[in-house]
């Protein structure tokens, strides 16, 4: 049993090695997890669900990571097709190449 959580808290800090490699904070970590979870199951991410997150932080801390990890190229942000008052999030390349390595470290 002390074998398998010394596995999983060395796996974990390898992941968390990954988000520094990445140069993004545990709170941006959680955002862009998000929303990649709905990117892989087929589902619309809206800004305002991230802005709503309060397990994460407050809407203008989240405001704030969200424009910077748009700013890191992570997540992008465009006008809903039918709604032009929504902001639909997507993640990046680079945001899915994080999830990747970041998939590798648990295989």
């Amino acid at each position: 049993m002390v074998t398998i959580m010394l596995k999983y808290l060395l796996k974990i800090n390898k992941a968390r090695s990954i988000n520094k490699k990445y140069h993004i904070n545990d709170r941006q970590a959680a955002i862009l997890d998000f929303v990649c979870e709905k990117y892989l199951s087929n589902k619309t991410c809206h800004i305002n669900e991230i802005i709503f997150l309060k397990i994460i932080g407050s809407p203008a801390t989240l405001h704030s990571a969200t424009k910077e990890l748009t700013k890191l190229n992570f997540i992008k942000i465009s006008i809903d097709q039918i709604d032009n008052r929504v902001k639909n999030v997507i993640p990046t390349a680079q945001g899915l190449q994080r999830l990747k390595a970041l998939a590798a470290v648990f295989r």
